[in-house]
């Protein structure tokens, strides 16, 4: 069903062609140049990239901290729930 899809030479032969065509061609001096300064100079973002750009919240508690929050949350609980009645 497929098979008017499917090329059937081989990928050896197709690696040996495009190895001599590597030899037999030779980019231009200042293709290369110009390849290796956008390669090597950083893009800046657009205005999307930087809205969409991951950041971190870093916050460090310790756990005394967390055990007095929870007994003043569960203390003003009780005072709210004491008062509402």
């Amino acid at each position: 069903m497929w098979g008017h899809l499917v090329n059937v030479e081989s990928p050896n032969n197709r690696m040996s062609e495009l190895a001599r065509l590597r030899d037999d061609v030779a980019p231009p001096a200042d293709l290369v140049a110009r390849v290796m300064t956008r390669v090597s100079e950083p893009r800046f973002p657009s205005l999307w990239q930087w809205l969409n750009r991951p950041f971190l919240i870093e916050i460090r508690i310790s756990p005394i901290v967390i055990i007095g929050l929870a007994l003043a949350l569960g203390t003003a609980f009780v005072y709210v729930g004491a008062t509402i009645r």
